[in-house]
């Protein structure tokens, strides 16, 4: 295993942290964890990212490493709107924390949930790469999401997703 620290600094003119040095790294890369920091200094925000990672060109070890993980786009088309309602969650978590989506949770880690359907914050321990910190962090919002979406298809066969992330994590009424 290897370690990657990268510092960002906060583009005042964007408004966000300028992540693409980020996702060019990680597209060689099979991550094993990514651990965020945050700091100010003289004002400005930085984002310092400690990415612990395998380089995908050691073998095929790290290759068959990889293939394990779930690709979102093998899906079912059912469990694509339970998927997509944590893809909105998540990204409204990131922008709310000036952070990348992926510090959050990693595509990876979304298919896990999406096709485990935790019930308790013990099972989302079981996801790999979301501790103890995450699921203080994140969880319970994370089990009301997977609990608004049962089952993936309904009595009438159409899909049961609330209009909003936020309406569904902050107290709107769900759809059963």
């Amino acid at each position: 295993m290897l370690v990657k620290v990268i510092t960002l600094s906060f583009d005042l003119g964007f408004g966000e942290f300028n992540d693409t040095i980020v996702q060019e790294f990680l597209k060689d890369q099979q991550v094993i964890q990514i651990r965020d920091y945050f700091f100010t200094r003289h004002e400005l925000p930085y984002l310092t990212l400690v990415i612990y990672y395998l380089p995908l060109h050691l073998g095929s070890h790290v290759k068959h490493a990889r293939l394990r993980h779930e690709d979102w786009r093998k899906l079912a088309e059912g469990d694509l709107g339970l998927f997509n309602l944590l893809r909105q969650w998540r990204l409204k978590c990131s922008q709310k924390e000036g952070v990348p989506p992926y510090v959050v949770l990693t595509n990876q880690q979304l298919v896990q949930i999406v096709k485990t359907r935790p019930q308790t914050l013990a099972d989302l321990l079981k996801i790999e790469g979301v501790g103890q910190a995450k699921v203080e962090k994140y969880g319970k919002e994370i089990l009301k999401i997977t609990q608004i979406v049962q089952s993936p298809v309904s009595q009438e066969g159409s899909q049961d997703k609330p209009q909003d992330v936020h309406e569904a994590t902050h107290g709107g009424a769900h759809v059963q």
